[in-house]
């Protein structure tokens, strides 16, 4: 009789490079349209997070991606839940 544990420890999940690169894009995408749709510079949300510009640019850009705590600050000031970041997915 084999348990849970040891079943689940040969499993192995595999997520494609294309589907990783579909969610970031679509991820990055969001958030521009998100802070354009609002008609906000994107120097100005770089202040209220307390990043770099670049560092924002770049998460919309999808090269690289905001923490959690980063994620839930882009939600307050765009007036949105978090889950909406990830609407259509």
């Amino acid at each position: 009789m084999s348990t849970p544990l040891s079943n689940e420890s040969e499993k192995k999940i595999h997520i494609s490079d294309e589907e990783v690169r579909k969610y970031d894009d679509s991820l990055a995408s969001r958030m521009k349209n998100l802070r354009d749709e609002r008609g906000l510079k994107r120097d100005w949300v770089a202040r209220q997070l307390g990043v770099h510009y670049n560092t924002l640019k770049n998460w919309e850009l999808g090269k690289a991606h905001p923490g959690s705590r980063e994620l839930l600050a882009l939600a307050s000031i765009y007036h949105i839940q978090p889950e909406e970041f990830f609407k259509g997915l």
